[in-house]
């Protein structure tokens, strides 16, 4: 499938894969929504990869609150000298309540295969995986000035049910 137009890049390090499985709601208007959501997950990661705050895609696809919180993390993140590496799938991405330029989203991340590592070491600190490995991601999501999609609120749960896989 070609790329669409206006896509953004995510510029990630070659340990480091970012899976999105996104079905087509049969909605085009929800469809946007949940790619630009799922391009927001991608740029969360690509930001913590970089130990890039305000990266190009975090201030494209985040804003308000759920922007200054993630680029606070990715500060701290950087601030004790650690990236992340490994492999990130998102799926079960759905969208509701979509009203006057605004909407909830809620997807899954799986985390099972994904781990911080030392910057100045290299080393990963593996994990064993467990049910808190799966995460339900739920957030507000505003469309921007620009058009796209930004995220501007959002929670999460570790060990959802919804999310874990077996």
């Amino acid at each position: 499938m070609p790329a669409e137009k206006n896509a953004p890049r995510f510029d990630l390090p070659p340990d480091l894969k970012v899976a999105v499985d996104r079905e087509s709601s049969g909605d085009p208007a929800k469809d946007i929504i949940l790619r630009d959501t799922a391009y927001a997950a991608q740029a969360r990661v690509e930001a913590f990869a970089k130990s890039e705050s305000r990266a190009a895609n975090m201030s494209r696809y985040f804003a308000a609150n759920a922007l200054s919180f993630w680029a606070g993390r990715v500060e701290a993140f950087k601030k004790d000298g650690l990236t992340v590496t490994g492999d990130y799938r998102y799926f079960d991405f759905e969208v509701s309540d979509v009203a006057d330029g605004n909407a909830a989203v809620r997807y899954c991340e799986d985390q099972s295969k994904a781990f911080n590592k030392v910057i100045k070491t290299n080393k990963v600190r593996r994990t064993q995986p467990s049910d808190k490995s799966f995460v339900l991601y739920t957030a507000q999501v505003t469309r921007g000035s620009s058009g796209d999609w930004q995220v501007t609120q959002q929670s999460w749960k570790d060990g959802d049910p919804a999310c874990v896989q077996r």
